[in-house]
């Protein structure tokens, strides 16, 4: 068991070894921006390894904002079909669509489950078929608008922190989402945002304390996922990690000093995957084929193929 523990952290280190500076900045910074996290060297390998491949950062943003773990909702896997397909409609669009083309989704949810598909691939599925319909459609619009606006709303949120007032966070999620209007991508956009972030200078009257902050969390996420290999897979453990890191650089030593008096202790972080934030599971999920939103004409069988 302890050889094969070793065996582990050998191969994570020659896998991060194996990243390019950059390609670790760049997992590091994509997940404060979406998930307010440190990665975890298991993750960082994981999506330093797509960008060897070749991918962008906008694009590996993009497929992270059709994941289950961007939509930050869990589903209890003994959930019949019907229930979760009722339950996820709900809490995607709520009330902003009708209760007809709701039902056809749900219907279409809940024929592909018993088909064979898993509750992952189709969050990825709706969420890939909501986001680009426009404000202006009459059926969806309403719930494409509110769902790319909570979204982008995060991502601002997550690399503004409190150095913007709610007012001027407004005015970037504003602009973010004019741009996806004009056909940029939501992953293009994250990729924009951040480096809007870190391209300003720290005296900077409007950004320069974004920046800091930006940087302080990143300098700690380094620490923990980079320097020490820390392989705490928890949600809750990773966000723990960048908590307390605030604009001030005493708060950066701090954080250190709490992550290696917490990787002494065994108990410290948890490695169990209590709701299951391991990348190389969520985007390994092979989508099905692109969901035919209803437009409020479409017959019922279409979202049973």
């Amino acid at each position: 068991m302890i050889a094969q523990k070793i065996n582990a952290t050998h191969a994570l280190e020659n896998q991060r070894m194996a990243l390019t500076l950059q390609q670790q900045t760049s997992i590091l910074q994509l997940m404060l921006a979406m998930f307010k996290t440190a990665p975890g060297a298991s993750n960082l390998m994981f999506l330093g390894s797509m960008l060897q491949s070749g991918q962008s950062l906008a694009s590996l943003a993009q497929s992270l904002t059709e994941s289950s773990l961007f939509f930050d909702r869990q589903y209890a896997a003994y959930l019949k079909p019907d229930e979760f397909a009722v339950k996820f409609v709900h809490d995607l669009v709520g009330d902003r669509v009708s209760i007809s083309d709701k039902s056809l989704v749900v219907d279409y949810l809940t024929h592909q489950m018993i088909a064979g598909a898993t509750q992952g691939e189709l969050i990825a599925e709706l969420m890939s078929t909501l986001s680009p319909i426009p404000a202006s459609n009459l059926n969806w619009g309403k719930a494409a608008s509110h769902h790319n606006t909570r979204n982008a709303t995060k991502v601002v949120t997550h690399l503004l922190g409190s150095t913007f007032t709610p007012a001027n966070i407004a005015v970037v999620v504003d602009y973010m989402l004019a741009q996806m209007a004009a056909g940029k991508t939501f992953g293009e956009m994250i990729a924009w945002a951040i480096d809007t972030v870190i391209g300003v200078d720290h005296d900077n009257v409007v950004w320069g304390k974004a920046a800091v902050l930006f940087n302080n969390r990143i300098e700690v996420s380094k620490y923990y996922s980079v320097d020490k290999a820390g392989t705490a897979i928890d949600r809750a453990a990773l966000r723990q990690i960048l908590a307390k890191v605030t604009v001030d650089t005493e708060t950066v030593a701090a954080a250190k000093m709490t992550i290696d008096h917490l990787l002494c202790n065994d108990s410290g972080f948890s490695t169990d995957a209590v709701d299951d934030f391991q990348f190389d599971k969520i985007l390994v999920i092979k989508k099905n084929n692109v969901l035919p939103m209803p437009q409020g004409t479409a017959k019922r069988t279409e979202l049973m193929v």
